[in-house]
């Protein structure tokens, strides 16, 4: 029987972000069953899914960019395994991407590099919008914190269109370890505090965060997990 080896992009959103790694993995894997998909199986006594997913996001936190693998015995179109999953999946947890891909590629917990968040940040006195140099202000004083600047590959500040209330910062932290970039693993938990803590001198608050995607380094370039396995 033929293995075909899957790998696809959901999102995460509404109340499901309260739903911890655990939780989604069974909802997914229930629904390839409930969809007539036939799964690949590991051997031995306890045989379990061949299926295996990126990173586990913070509890709370919504996603556009959750990722698995998983090894089917059919041959089946990426398109239409979208559309047999999205039958059996909630809106606010469907597919949005697939891909067949070889079998033997990199794990994605052993290969995914970056993670990128987005938080939107607010001020507290509405009309008065960011003072002027907030972003390098900001941006320093997180610089001068060593462990927080040494998970984090790198950060940027974006004025919301037509709303100076608003500011966006993007946040690239780091998924793994590289011995030639003496990093550390970006702690998502570590950060929001610290991060909280410095912004209240700003009468600042953080509206909404989201993680928007995740990146493998290829050729020293950033690339989304579907785009390495073109």
């Amino acid at each position: 029987m033929k293995e075909v080896k899957l790998r696809f992009k959901f999102i995460k959103r509404s109340e499901y972000k309260y739903l911890s790694h655990l939780d989604i993995t069974r909802i997914i894997i229930r629904a390839v069953r409930r969809a007539g998909v036939k799964i690949k199986y590991s051997e031995g006594f306890n045989p379990k899914p061949k299926i295996n997913f990126s990173n586990p996001i913070p509890l709370g936190i919504e996603s556009l960019a959750e990722y698995a693998d998983l090894v089917i015995l059919q041959d089946l179109d990426a398109m239409d395994f979208i559309d047999m999953m999205n039958t059996q999946l909630p809106k606010e947890l469907k597919l949005v991407k697939s891909k067949v891909i070889a079998s033997k590629t990199a794990s994605l917990m052993s290969d995914i590099s970056v993670c990128l968040y987005s938080f939107r940040l607010k001020t507290l006195s509405p009309g008065k919008g960011f003072k002027d140099g907030f972003d390098g202000e900001m941006g320093e004083k997180v610089k001068s914190h060593p462990d927080i600047l040494n998970s984090i590959l790198k950060l940027e500040f974006k004025k919301g269109y037509n709303v100076k209330d608003i500011v966006f910062l993007k946040l690239f932290g780091y998924a793994k370890i590289f011995k030639e970039r003496n990093n550390r693993i970006f702690k998502f938990n570590n950060f929001f505090g610290f991060f909280q803590d410095l912004i209240k001198g700003y009468n600042v608050r953080v509206d909404y965060v989201l993680k928007e995607e995740m990146f493998i380094f290829k050729h020293n370039n950033l690339k989304t997990p579907m785009e390495v396995v073109n």
